[in-house]
């Protein structure tokens, strides 16, 4: 009883510590919006654009039809598969202060930039920004959705922040709202506070759990329209297993043989292949199709972590550093399925501009930036020299 209570009683706390957090940063955006006193567009950039590319040409392939038993008479024919034109679709709106050491990249924001320092703790100027953005994207036959939205408020002595983001390459979504003290030493800012970050079941495998209570694969095919019918091997007394997907809910019950199914009655059957075949080359759907439906169903999980930060800046005539590093070492989960902390406490978002003209002809440059939240990794790095002959 008195665990019971003591449980009740945390979690009236975790509720009321998020719930304070939730008001403190809508005060705060409030506060910033009343501040900006309608200037909350003023130097903003609205910019959509469209890129088209040629589709990529894929090897030549071939099949042949119509070969006998012996011999090599059949028709040859090509399948290479042909790609659709790449296409990619950019809507966005951005304010955010550009630092020193960056000019424009052109006449117009195209949403391609994708600017390093947009993602630095400390801006160059305090006040509201925001970068809010959505892509459609098509490589090859391959169609998805990125979305990033961010708003940064940013003061002498606090910071606060929150932001969406789905990201559909490497397979990370969430959101995220921070508030943070800030201390300022000249050319380093430090900072401290709590973030509460929201996101998809992570770390967390289903079909483990399904594997630990049926031995047997064809239950997970069953239960999403596959079904196994014995067909005779002629002159034997064997049967040979063929598959067919779209199969109605309980049809298969009237049926344990091939010969048995009505295929005229359920024109939806599709024949895919014996056994070996669909454990080859289906079935690995199934058990993708199963973890997406679990985890979906188990909604966002929501979770508090302590999170540390450190900013430096630094620019000269010719030489630029710029390097910021968010840390989140401790967490409390909320949610029955929050990530499990106990291999690895540590999640991090770190970035580096550093640049210098060494003389007139050459420059040297290295940027990058490496995320990894619920031990999901993004990073892209660049690096490069600039020689200018006259």
């Amino acid at each position: 009883m008195e665990q019971i209570s003591q449980q009740m009683f945390l979690t009236e706390v975790n509720f009321k510590m998020r719930k304070l957090i939730y008001i403190l940063i809508t005060l705060l955006f409030a506060f910033a919006v009343h501040t900006c006193e309608g200037q909350i567009l003023r130097f903003s950039t609205f910019y959509t654009s469209l890129t088209t590319t040629a589709p990529f040409i894929e090897r030549q392939t071939f099949s042949v039809n119509g070969v006998e038993n012996y011999g090599g008479a059949g028709s040859l024919i090509e399948t290479t598969r042909e790609n659709p034109p790449g296409v990619n679709l950019i809507v966005g709106l951005r304010k955010i202060a550009r630092f020193d050491y960056q000019v424009k990249p052109g006449r117009f924001y195209t949403g391609e930039e994708h600017e390093f320092s947009d993602y630095a703790t400390v801006s160059n100027n305090n006040g509201l920004e925001y970068l809010l953005e959505f892509s459609r994207t098509r490589n090859r036959e391959i169609a998805f959705n990125q979305h990033e939205y961010r708003l940064r408020y940013l003061s002498q002595h606090y910071t606060a922040r929150g932001s969406y983001v789905d990201n559909n390459v490497v397979g990370l979504k969430y959101t995220d709202a921070e508030i943070r003290y800030r201390k300022n030493f000249g050319q380093l800012d430090l900072t401290a506070g709590v973030a509460h970050r929201s996101h998809p079941v992570y770390g967390y495998s289903p079909i483990d759990n399904w594997l630990k209570n049926n031995d047997d694969l064809r239950d997970l095919a069953y239960m999403y329209g596959f079904w196994d019918f014995l067909l005779q091997i002629p002159f034997t007394e064997n049967y040979l297993a063929i598959w067919y997907k779209n199969v109605p809910p309980h049809a298969y019950e009237n049926w344990s043989h091939y010969e048995d199914v009505p295929m005229s009655q359920f024109p939806g059957i599709q024949n895919i292949g014996t056994n070996q075949e669909f454990f080859r080359e289906e079935f690995s759907k199934v058990v993708e199709r199963y973890n997406r439906d679990q985890i979906s169903g188990l909604g966002a999980q929501h979770e508090l972590s302590v999170v540390v930060g450190a900013d430096y800046y630094y620019t000269a005539d010719n030489f630029w550093a710029h390097t910021w590093a968010s840390m989140y070492p401790l967490h409390r989960g909320f949610s029955e399925y929050s990530f499990d902390y106990s291999l690895s406490k540590l999640d991090w978002d770190i970035g580096i501009v550093v640049g210098s003209k060494v003389n007139t002809h050459l420059g040297l440059f290295l940027e990058g930036r490496y995320v990894r939240f619920w031990e999901i990794e993004t990073y892209k790095f660049r690096a490069g020299i600039n020689y200018l002959i006259f």
